[in-house]
């Protein structure tokens, strides 16, 4: 279960954060420029999210932990 408050794993986080930059440049054109850090922002927690459980869910179906992304 994802929490905003539980520090990410550094690959993780990298990579969410590199995902959400690119998926808010999709959309870039239709938000304010104020509205950029927002969109950065939900982005990233769906990404982390989604990293993070399929990192878990490759985990178990492994048996052991998955590489950093």
């Amino acid at each position: 279960m994802f929490v905003d408050s539980q520090p990410a794993d550094p690959g993780i986080h990298e990579t969410a954060v590199r995902m959400a930059r690119r998926c808010r440049h999709i959309i870039q054109a239709c938000l304010r420029e104020e509205e950029w850090s927002d969109a950065d922002r939900e982005f990233y927690r769906v990404c982390r999210e989604e990293l993070e459980q399929w990192r878990a869910s490759a985990s178990r179906h492994t048996g052991r932990e998955v590489p950093r992304p």
